[in-house]
């Protein structure tokens, strides 16, 4: 694949509980980028930081980014239940696998606090794989990028 091809895929950031408690938000996101800090990338806006706020959750489909603008994942977030504030950055040319394409999403979310990173992949599991990730997709093949096991 090719740095300047554009990736049309599905990105999304979401802080409430991914195991079927959608309603459950356990986190305040403070801060996120997802892309080429020098160049394209998907972040809080001007306007939410300059209040000293940041959007609480972000989705894009159809995505176009290009394979060299997938730089980093950084996500800072406030644990409710701790008071902790979190933050991690993710090296995406490491991180992502090497046939990441415009049929994968990239999919971020808590649960009990701790930060959740998967591909999810257009590949159907295989029925003695167990699922992985996030319910609505369980059918799809999903790696986790983060945390590292």
């Amino acid at each position: 694949m090719r740095d300047d091809e554009v990736i049309d895929h599905a990105f999304e950031l979401n802080k409430g509980e991914f195991d079927g408690k959608a309603g459950v938000e356990r986190v305040q996101i403070l801060d996120y980028l997802y892309g080429n800090p020098a160049g394209y990338a998907i972040k809080n806006p001007p306007a939410y930081k300059a209040r000293g706020e940041c959007m609480q959750g972000d989705g894009h489909g159809n995505l176009g980014i290009t394979r060299k603008d997938l730089k980093i994942f950084y996500v800072k977030w406030l644990d409710k239940a701790t008071g902790k504030v979190n933050e991690v950055t993710l090296d995406l040319q490491k991180k992502l696998p090497t046939d990441f394409s415009g049929d994968h999403r990239f999919f971020a979310s808590f649960k009990q606090g701790q930060l959740y990173v998967y591909v999810i992949t257009p590949e159907r599991r295989i029925d003695s794989e167990p699922p992985n990730g996030p319910e609505a997709s369980d059918y799809l093949k999903t790696i986790t990028i983060y945390p590292e096991h």
